[in-house]
């Protein structure tokens, strides 16, 4: 419910009402009828005005147009539809703010004969979760510019829009994602397997190999046939994302640094979504959960938006099998890549000897390896 603060002189409301205090003194002290007469005329004229501002901005509504989904620090379009109140009067103007639009701030507004202004512009979140609800303000100087008169009050927004992470990858990481994206891509120029399902018949050429002749169509056409083979399909890749809070004994972790874990992990999550590459996602002490689809790696997203951190105290409870599961997962992951706010020096190797494959990260360091281990592609199409 909009809430209006009382009016306030404004520099010229000091002077008349310094004027019409000394013209009624001065009047009272001189037995001067016409000077008194001026002092009172004065002070009718501020109380009058005064009546009038306390209620020309009531009514006042203000409907907010926003996206569903913003990200914290980038600026995103929002709409505003701001309607006046019946007793707002066509000659008033005033100045309107809405503390979540940075281009607005005491943006003039007038009737002109209109009780309704829509008003695009862009607005700004700095931290994640939901939308902050700061209230919208409407002042006004109307009549006469005596008084100052602020209304102030909450937004009527169509939808609740939920603040995201900025996505950030640091460099190292980067390197290391295009480095994997490149591995992945060599692979595929294996040659094919001559005992895999072929696409056509052939003769025999000078310089295949003996073993893709197919003997069976060879001995029935009297002539030396070769089975030309299916070209090798690219591997697909299957990631791990890895998230903790362990707290080594003695180390001093900032709200900031889980703050900087959460947009690296939200980086990771928004790349492997354009890619299409599925990921298997936990959060210690949590349950590994498998995205595929976009609206799987949305969901996280928005959890992620909401999440709060959950300090671990034990190596052993971080980096725990997972309950709940038939097995583990991240044995299947071409790589597992474990963040974590603490320093990197107290987990890395708990987590080596965790994750076969791993790419592990803090805030300031990068490190990965892998050691001998059999990978298994039957958990990734469970």
């Amino acid at each position: 419910m909009p809430l209006a603060s009382p009016p306030r002189l404004t520099q010229t409301g000091l002077i008349i009402s310094s004027a019409a205090a000394l013209t009624t003194a001065a009047g009272l002290v001189l037995f001067s009828g016409p000077i008194l007469a001026v002092g009172i005329s004065l002070a009718c004229i501020l109380f009058v005005c005064r009546h009038f501002a306390a209620r020309h901005l009531e009514g006042v509504e203000v409907v907010r147009e926003l996206p569903r989904r913003a990200r914290a620090g980038e600026s995103f379009p929002m709409r505003l539809h701001l309607r006046l109140g019946p007793s707002f009067p066509d000659s008033a103007d005033a100045s309107f703010t809405d503390p979540l639009a940075p281009a607005v701030r005491e943006r003039e507004v007038s009737t002109q004969g209109h009780a309704r202004h829509d008003l695009r512009c862009t607005g700004l979140a700095h931290r994640r979760g939901p939308l902050p609800a700061k209230p919208w303000t409407l002042a006004s100087t109307w009549p006469l510019g005596i008084f100052l008169t602020e209304q102030h009050g909450g937004f009527r927004d169509d939808h609740a829009t939920l603040v995201l992470p900025k996505p950030w990858l640091p460099s190292r990481l980067r390197d290391r994602l295009e480095l994997l994206s490149q591995e992945s891509a060599e692979n595929v120029n294996d040659p094919p397997d001559p005992l895999s399902e072929f696409r056509y018949l052939r003769e025999f050429r000078h310089g295949d190999p003996v073993r893709g002749i197919h003997w069976p169509t060879s001995l029935r056409s009297g002539r030396l046939q070769f089975a030309e083979t299916e070209p090798p399909r690219p591997k697909p890749s299957l990631y791990g994302i890895f998230l903790h809070s362990y707290e080594a004994p003695g180390t001093l972790i900032t709200p900031e640094t889980y703050e900087l874990i959460l947009r690296i992990a939200t980086g990771l999550l928004m790349r492997f979504q354009r890619e299409e590459i599925p990921v298997w996602f936990c959060q210690a002490p949590g349950v590994p959960v498998l995205l595929r689809e976009r609206h799987e790696f949305s969901s996280m997203l928005d959890t992620l938006a909401l999440s709060r951190r959950r300090p671990l105290s034990t190596i052993e409870g971080t980096f725990a099998g997972p309950k709940g599961l038939d097995g583990d997962p991240f044995p299947a992951c071409d790589e597992v890549f474990v963040l974590g706010d603490g320093p990197l020096a107290g987990w890395e190797e708990a987590a080596r000897a965790r994750f076969p494959h791993v790419t592990c990260l803090d805030t300031t360091r990068l490190t990965h390896g892998s050691r001998p281990s059999l990978r298994i592609r039957a958990l990734a199409r469970s």
